[in-house]
Order: structure tokens, then sequence, then C-alpha cells
């Protein structure tokens, strides 16, 4: 399928590396990093200089934090999170059922004061006198319309999907609106603006679990919802598992950039021919452990021939063991030195199809 889009963008790629890996390598345990500061101070100070050690100018590395939440705005909506000993956090739903969902959501929040947004903000505070040098965001953010729904009601969401399909609109529309607030206080918090003439993203892989023929009714109008509501720019996406009948959905959506992530149904080349949206394409930590160096430069190479308009591998925690961590950090140069040459090929005018025989 040909895309105006594809065309005009140039091909990119990255390498990232961020403080669940320091921690790994400084020995914090990573629940800790979720709620203290002085465990991301040392995380922080001492995995930084090892990471950077480690792969050296070819990997970004990222800056002080707690790692990612993508569960701030069902927290702050009652759902608590929960942090499992050297894990990643958790959380509980929070509704019994849609009505209760409905009523609760009609109702007007003040985020700042809810679940641990305080606790968050102040530590926010605190990291920001550590490191008065580093640009550091406030990141406590919010799932997509589908995910969320789920977040909030649990298991039962995806019989009601079904069952309740008019009770399921009304919650899922204000479920949307929810995210939106939430969208703009965390933008107020950060000194952004609220409606941004650039762009906006969203994640939502429960969206994948919605049958195509079911997108129109279910997913579209709430993606929809959120992007027109904060965004006249570019629409990004991250949605992992999809299928090839979910595809031209995108297009519906008129996105800019589509992130499948992990999505085992899907394949550069499929997408390519089922529709226009440029695409990233990553290589993820469980690619490694049965891909050679010389696999993952060829990896970068069949990618972007089938029409990824990026690449992108991120370091995680669990190709930091010592016993393997010398040998990843050299798959991540692969990676790295493959994506660089690939662009400098494509921005000389090499065709897309010439890279599977690169001289």
């Amino acid at each position: 399928m040909a895309s105006d889009k594809r065309r005009a963008l140039p091909f990119t790629w990255s390498a990232s590396c961020g403080m669940a890996c320091y921690a790994v390598l400084a020995g914090v345990p990573l629940d800790r990093l979720f709620v203290n500061v002085d465990a991301i101070i040392d995380a922080y100070t001492i995995g930084k200089p090892l990471a950077a050690e480690l792969f050296g100018d070819a990997v970004a590395l990222g800056g002080p934090g707690w790692p990612y939440i993508s569960y701030g705005h069902v927290n702050c909506l009652g759902a608590a999170l929960t942090f499992p000993e050297d894990s990643e956090v958790g959380h509980t739903p929070v509704y019994d059922s849609l009505a209760e969902g409905i009523a609760a959501l009609r109702r007007e929040v003040d985020f700042t004061k809810q679940g641990m947004m305080p606790h968050y903000l102040a530590m926010w505070e605190q990291l920001k006198r550590a490191f008065p040098e580093e640009p550091i965001a406030f990141h406590f953010t919010a799932e997509g319309p589908l995910t969320t729904g789920w977040l909030l009601r649990g298991h039962d969401f995806f019989a009601e999907l079904l069952t309740e399909p008019e009770a399921v609109a009304e919650y899922l529309r204000l479920v949307t609106a929810s995210i939106i607030a939430y969208h703009r206080c965390i933008q107020r918090i950060n000194g952004w603006p609220e409606f941004s003439p650039v762009g906006v993203g969203i994640a939502d892989d429960i969206a994948a679990m919605v049958a195509p023929d079911r997108w129109p009714m279910q997913v579209l109008p709430y993606l929809e919802q959120y992007y027109q509501a904060l965004t006249s720019g570019e629409r990004w996406a991250h949605i992992e598992d999809l299928t090839i009948h979910h595809l031209p959905y995108l297009d519906q959506l008129r996105l800019d950039s589509f992130d499948p992530s992990v999505s085992p149904k899907l394949t550069p080349r499929t997408i390519l021919e089922h529709c226009g949206v440029p695409f990233q394409w990553r290589l993820n930590s469980t690619h490694y452990d049965a891909l050679s160096r010389d696999d993952i430069a060829r990896w970068v190479y069949h990618a972007a021939a089938n029409g990824a308009s990026s690449v992108f591998t991120t370091v995680l925690r669990e190709m930091l063991a010592p016993e393997a961590r010398e040998l990843n950090a050299r798959k991540v140069l692969a990676f790295v030195l493959a994506a660089k040459r690939v662009k400098s090929l494509l921005d000389a005018g090499c065709a897309r199809d010439d890279l599977m025989n690169p001289s």
C-alpha cells in the first residue's frame, strides 16, 4: 500500500537504556525505585556510569526518576498500586460493576490530591533538588480507553463488551473523558500546553483484544475522542498484538506513527501491505538470546527493506544478568551499527528493496 506519509519520513532508529537497568547494575531492588528517592539516587549515580561504560555512546541513557508507571490515572481513581519485591508495579481493579464505574466517572476529580499522586509530586520535587542540572519531567501516566476500562473494571469487562454494549459505550465515553482530563492535569504540572498543535500519543494494548469487526463501535470512537480533545497535530499510537484485520482501522484514525511493539501476528511486510501508517519495528529484549550479532544486523536490514520507518531497541533489566551483559552489549552494538548503515544507505537514495543485498 502506497503511503505519502511513509515516503515523506526519513528512516530513524534508537537504542536506549534507563533506570531499571541502572538499578540492576547498582544492585538496587527494582521495587524500591518506585517509592524511595534514595534508591533512585543510588541507582542513578552508581548505575548510569556503569551503563555508560558497558555501552559507550551507542545507547541513549535516560535521566533520573522512578521507572515508567502507566497506572497513574487509574490510581487516582481508586485503583491501588502494588509493588512486588524486585518487580514491576501492578494494580488492582476498583469498580465492581459498569454502573458503579459510570457513577464514579461522572464525579469531578482533583487528580493532584488522589492516590499516590501527592507522593510522586513530592518525590519529583526531591529529585529536581538532587539533580538540578537534569531536566526531569513528571511521569505518572495514563493508558488508553480500552486498557483503562479493563484496568478499572477487571476481567468482567471483556464479557460486558459483548453482553452490555450500550452501558459499555457510556462507560468508555466517560473513561476517555477522564483520561483527557488527567492528561491535561499532567501537562499543567509539567508546564506544557494542555492542547498540543504538535501531536499526542496513546498506548492501548487492550484494544487488540477487541475483534476487528467491533472496532468501529467499541474502539475507534474513543480513540477519536481522545485525539480530537488533545491535539490538532500528529497522532501516535502504541498497540501490541494486533492482527492484519485490525490494520486498516489505523488509517481511519489518521495515525502518523504506529508502534506495534511485541505483535507476533504481524511482520513489517504485513503492516506495509495492510495500512498506510508509518510504523516502528522493535527488537525486543526477548529476541536477543536466540540471535547472533549477524542475525541482528540482518533483522535491521529486513525491517527497513519491508517498510519500517524506524527501528528501535530498549535495553531491559533481564539483558543485564552478570553472565549475559557483555554479550548482550555487543549485540546491542551490532543493532546500532546496522541501523546507522541502513540510515546512511537510505539517506543516500538506496531503494528499500536493495537493502536485502547490501554492498
